[in-house]
């Protein structure tokens, strides 16, 4: 699979938000639960597994 420039840009800047959510210290255990999740569900597809974590309603009511 090939990728344009613009998607490997993109690519970068999700996983930077994976690995700055996953290794923050305010992190609770089920945000980073659920992240791990997502990606462990979209194998070779971080920006599907982000979106996916963002849409998930049952971590998004315990946030404040």
């Amino acid at each position: 699979m090939t990728y344009a420039s613009d998607d490997w840009t993109i690519r970068r800047q999700v996983m930077d938000v994976i690995v700055d959510v996953l290794s923050a210290v305010a992190t609770g255990p089920d945000v980073r639960t659920s992240l791990l999740r997502h990606l462990e569900e979209n194998p070779g597809n971080p920006e599907r597994a982000l979106l996916a974590h963002l849409s998930d309603r049952s971590i998004a009511d315990d946030v404040a």
